[in-house]
């Protein structure tokens, strides 16, 4: 028997529960997997795609394993939400089960057989927080899994440790560890992506028959450089020489006073 208070558990399992599988050819996967050991209670869950595993200190000694059916998991939580402390009582003694008690009411789960077991989640993760953390100039996620972030904790930290290796994701209070698989991409680096996107970033003015790229250094006519301010005069660009940044003029006056000659 061990003894938690009903928030924490629901919180556990409200973290790890959208990283069930649906695949139920494979009953260890569509299942929260409990375990008390180390002073701790763990809640894992894993799909193969993505992985989560939340704990939370316990005083108690014991050690056991339990698999929790996803089925069940909407109407635990339920009842949770109504309790405070409660105990777990796990029995193996003919069909495997999980009993939760608030001392005034309980609730029984017919759990799976805790010899089936998910690949070790320890290993991995401690594989993956021990490497050597390498650059990763680019990236990829299948989207559609981020949102199974959402409820693991109001910020998350998160580092991938080579582009081959698993995106980490860990809470500020240390309750929470989860990894996404990430997808090749035959991008050879993030220029390829961005490059198509530079020209819709840069901003470009026109003055007469001269266009200006006002992200890179204009000339005058003495050949004395110019730069864009950021900030425009009733909608018209202001530019400065460069190194004398409080004494802008527009554009259109720039051109016909000093010369400034068109660069795109």
């Amino acid at each position: 028997m061990i003894s938690i208070l009903a928030h924490d558990l629901h919180r556990m399992l409200t973290q790890v529960a959208p990283h069930i599988s649906r695949d139920d050819t494979l009953p260890v996967i569509t299942a929260v997997h409990l375990e008390a050991r180390d002073g701790f209670l763990f809640a894992s869950a894993t799909d193969r795609f993505t992985m989560a595993i939340a704990r939370q200190p316990i005083l108690n000694t014991d050690e056991w394993k339990v698999i929790i059916p996803g089925v069940h998991l909407a109407g635990l939580n339920a009842w949770l939400k109504a309790c405070h402390d409660i105990t777990l009582t796990y029995s193996s003694d003919d069909k495997p089960q999980l009993t939760l008690a608030d001392g005034t009411n309980s609730i029984t789960i017919a759990t799976l057989d805790s010899s089936h077991t998910l690949p070790d989640w320890r290993r991995l993760i401690r594989k993956y927080l021990d490497m050597d953390v390498e650059p990763v100039p680019l990236s990829g996620v299948t989207s559609k899994y981020l949102a199974r972030w959402k409820d693991a904790a109001q910020i998350l930290h998160v580092w991938q440790p080579s582009a081959s290796a698993p995106l980490i994701f860990m809470d500020e209070r240390s309750e929470f560890i989860g990894m996404q698989m990430p997808v090749r991409t035959d991008k050879a680096g993030r220029d390829e992506l961005v490059d198509g996107w530079r020209k819709c970033l840069t901003r470009y003015a026109t003055v007469g028959e001269q266009r200006f790229n006002l992200d890179a250094e204009m000339f005058d006519s003495d050949g004395d450089p110019w730069e864009y301010s950021g900030k425009d005069r009733y909608g018209e660009p202001l530019v400065h020489l460069v190194g004398i940044d409080d004494d802008p003029f527009t554009l259109k006056h720039a051109v016909t006073t000093f010369g400034l000659r068109g660069n795109a």
